[in-house]
């Protein structure tokens, strides 16, 4: 007569319940972030997330209320990552509190973040999704934040100062979002490669803005711009 095994097979270990929802989440959030990045943000459901993530669509409905807050989720997820990796761009660069290197960085840094990038590269409804969910006291505490440290860097020698900051502010947001909402206007065979439309935008914020004296020491420049990303939060820990 044959005998029962003496012991049972091991059970897998299972993580806590808040490592497996957070896990959980991240994967929702990729799959979200790879698909707008492929189809754009009016394009992707709820349905496409949860086929891409292998979730029940019920299952996205338990971190996120809707398909707006779950985009805006995945946005602002690239988008932190990518400030950090400016971050680090500009405290590498001897040179980082110039303000053409700001831009130098802040548009390179775009090439290893796809979600980010594709805003820049003619789907500009991923931009719009994103500013959607944002209110106008949010987005005036921004250019409030802008003209501040514009400001600062006026008072560091590091831009010319005969012109007001929220006229600066102004005119680069408007070469900002002419970037990004260009390529549907007047069709993506017109956008040119990143490197080259980098180096033409730096150059233009070199000569239109910077004195051709600069201090020698450009460090405050450069803490005045890692505080100014240091603000940039979700809307709602902002208030």
């Amino acid at each position: 007569m044959t005998t029962a095994r003496a012991t049972a097979r091991p059970q897998q270990e299972r993580l806590p319940e808040s490592d497996e929802r957070q896990q959980r989440e991240e994967r929702i959030l990729e799959a979200a972030a790879n698909l707008l990045v492929r189809q754009g943000y009016r394009k992707t459901t709820i349905e496409d997330v949860a086929r891409e993530a292998i979730v029940g669509k019920g299952t996205i409905y338990l971190h996120w209320k809707d398909k707006n807050e779950l985009f805006r989720a995945a946005i602002w997820r690239e988008e932190q990552r990518y400030l950090e990796e400016i971050k680090r761009r500009i405290a590498a660069d001897p040179e980082g509190g110039l303000l053409h290197r700001v831009t130098t960085h802040s548009m390179m840094a775009l090439l290893d973040y796809p979600l980010m990038a594709a805003m820049f590269t003619g789907k500009a409804d991923i931009f719009n999704g994103m500013m959607g969910a944002v209110g106008p006291t949010f987005i005036d505490q921004i250019v409030a934040d802008t003209d501040a440290y514009l400001v600062q860097l006026q008072q560091a020698g590091l831009i010319r100062s005969d012109l007001p900051a929220p006229i600066i502010t102004y005119l680069m947001t408007a070469l900002k979002l002419g970037v990004i909402y260009l390529p549907e206007l007047i069709g993506q065979k017109h956008m040119p490669a990143m490197e080259p439309l980098t180096e033409a935008a730096s150059d233009l914020i070199r000569r239109w803005l910077e004195p051709e004296r600069l201090p020698s020491d450009t460090a405050a420049g450069k803490q005045s711009f890692i505080e100014l990303l240091e603000k940039v939060k979700e809307p709602e820990e902002r208030v």
